[in-house]
């Protein structure tokens, strides 16, 4: 398949770390960068996501990936197909050079919390039977936020969108008054334990800015959100 440039970037770098970190060489090394890249695409889009496209692309995140690697290795039939086993390996492989590179802990992850069974393919009509609704129990670990330190970066900025200068106030009137959220710009995950916090290290966002911040596995600078922001509008207004 062709691959764009950002792609490209991301093969260099999986096969770096497939040579260095797991000392995979030769042909084995070969073989998996291949399956990775058409023969293991093939097998998601039919049987699990049609529109799947590579898995270099960003927009793949590393629940999907386990999703998928885990009902490709509990369903016989397609291990034991065409390239099914060895795309079995090669999107486990893909997957821990993913959480190396965004330092992320494996061991940490429930896998089976991201079991997918949302979206079944079926097989006699080739359409998505999408299912929602089912109940699931969950422990989630939730750090405490300082509501002091919050209101100050609320009332400091105006309740006014740091990025693109949304007011919910001025567009919704008395419904919107009062209302914004607010972005930790050093994330709380990376502190150990109970620490103060430095009001610079809050910046009032708008739900769609925040979402934008948020929209890869690595948070994205606000001060590079509004400069894409400010570029975009520039000429698209």
């Amino acid at each position: 398949m062709m691959l764009t440039e950002i792609q490209k970037s991301v093969h260099s770098e999986f096969r770096k770390y497939l040579r260095i970190e797991e000392g995979i060489k030769g042909n084995m090394l070969n073989t998996i960068i291949d399956v990775t890249e058409n023969k293991l695409p093939a097998l998601i889009r039919k049987h699990f996501r049609k529109d799947f496209d590579c898995i270099y692309n960003d927009k793949y995140s590393i629940e999907e990936m386990l999703s998928i690697s885990l009902q490709l290795k509990s369903d016989e039939e397609i291990l034991a197909g065409h390239s099914g086993y060895i795309s079995s390996k090669a999107i486990e492989a893909y997957i821990r050079f993913y959480a190396h590179k965004h330092n992320l802990d494996l061991s940490r992850l429930n896998v089976e919390d991201y079991i997918d069974n949302t979206n079944i393919l079926d097989k006699d009509t080739n359409d998505i039977l999408r299912y929602e609704g089912q109940l699931s129990e969950t422990t989630v670990l939730h750090r405490k936020r300082n509501r002091a330190a919050r209101q100050k970066c609320l009332e400091d900025s105006g309740y006014t969108c740091y990025v693109c200068g949304f007011n919910f106030e001025k567009a919704y009137g008395e419904l919107g008054k009062n209302f914004m959220e607010v972005h930790h710009t050093k994330p709380l995950a990376t502190y150990n334990e109970e620490h103060i916090i430095p009001q610079s290290e809050l910046c009032a966002l708008c739900s769609n800015c925040h979402s934008m911040v948020h929209r890869h596995s690595v948070a994205l600078d606000v001060d590079e959100l509004k400069k894409i922001f400010v570029e975009y509008n520039k000429h698209n207004i």
